[in-house]
């Protein structure tokens, strides 16, 4: 009895693996959707036709993404959305910021960008190897933070202007801690929802909150969203860094929070590899504390959220940063307090 049900189960998950699959893979447009006028100026560029184009998985845009082969030349890495979409905004902040990038700085080169019947796309030279894991592998999780240390001393002072600051990047975000103290509410989360350690400490929450912006300032340009599959290791084990459209100013160590908390470590204590990194040594204990309540006020609310439509995933991973920003953030008080 036992070997017939677990070859039913067999068979059962082998059906409902492609559905599977589909649930936690964000949904994107295809090449051919394009418009003819961009699909033509993107082959005049290249100096032959797109004749295939590879879709790439990770990050939660519903554009277009992948792999452009021509008929002569070089793969490239193509990324388009409409020009009034949602994401347009980040698309024109890494434009910018691609361009400016010093070659120091361990990122694809982007090669050009432009605006055509209502899409705006980004060409960029292909990061070879592979999309690093979750979670984290030792070797690659160091990669992406050699690369991050490499990051903190060639965008320090930032070198593209105009940029927002932390603070500025996430306005409007913030701000949950005081509407619970405050009204007993923020949108989908009520006190009563929170756990026991957030409602009991929920005046300080508040307290920091909202001051948490003067903080958390500094000069660097950071990534300010780097995922596990933001991070390419290539044959030779070094990491490139993708997707630069959330870029903002701040200090360093900043990136270096993001980094621990969008993605599983796998075990690993976020503190212990915080305090061993060159951008973390030095970092005011205060100031990375109020980081760490913003981003848990952040994710609190977004967690509560239904994902989009094309990556109901997000949610999951909204909740996956709330738990690790609140384990961490309870450490650190615990220590002090």
């Amino acid at each position: 009895m036992p070997v017939a049900y677990e070859l039913r189960a067999a068979v059962l998950v082998r059906l409902l693996q492609p559905l599977l699959t589909v649930a936690v893979r964000t949904l994107r447009r295809d090449w051919s959707e394009l418009p003819a006028a961009v699909r033509d100026e993107v082959g005049r560029r290249l100096g032959s036709p797109v004749r295939d184009f590879e879709e790439r998985d990770g990050g939660f845009s519903s554009g277009v993404l992948g792999v452009a082969t021509p008929a002569r030349g070089e793969q490239v890495f193509v990324k388009a959305v409409p020009g009034a979409s949602a994401d347009a905004g980040d698309y024109r902040t890494e434009m910018a910021v691609a361009a400016a990038l010093p070659p120091a700085v361990p990122a694809p080169r982007l090669r050009f960008a432009f605006e055509r019947a209502g899409w705006l796309l980004l060409c960029f030279d292909v990061a070879r190897g592979a999309p690093a894991h979750e979670p984290w592998r030792p070797g690659e999780l160091a990669a992406a933070l050699r690369a991050l240390a490499v990051c903190a001393v060639e965008l320090t002072p930032s070198p593209v202007g105009g940029l927002p600051t932390v603070a500025a990047r996430l306005a409007g975000r913030c701000e949950t801690w005081q509407a619970l103290e405050r009204d007993g509410v923020r949108g989908e989360v009520t006190v009563e929802g929170v756990g026991a350690w957030e409602r009991g400490h929920l005046a300080r929450l508040a307290a920091v909150e909202a001051t948490w912006g003067e903080l958390v300032a500094g000069e660097t340009l950071l990534h300010f969203d780097l995922r596990f599959d933001n991070v390419v290791i290539g044959p030779s084990g070094a990491a490139s860094l993708l997707d630069w459209g959330r870029a903002c100013t701040g200090p360093a160590w900043a990136d270096l929070v993001c980094l621990l908390l969008l993605s599983d470590l796998g075990g690993l204590d976020p503190e212990d590899v915080f305090a061993g990194h060159p951008a973390g040594a030095g970092a005011e204990p205060e100031r990375v504390e109020a980081f760490l309540v913003a981003l848990a006020g952040y994710w609190t609310r977004a967690a509560s959220l239904p994902g989009p439509a094309h990556a109901p995933h997000l949610r999951g991973r909204r909740e996956r940063s709330r738990r690790a920003t609140i384990a961490w953030l309870r450490r650190r008080w615990g220590e002090r307090w």
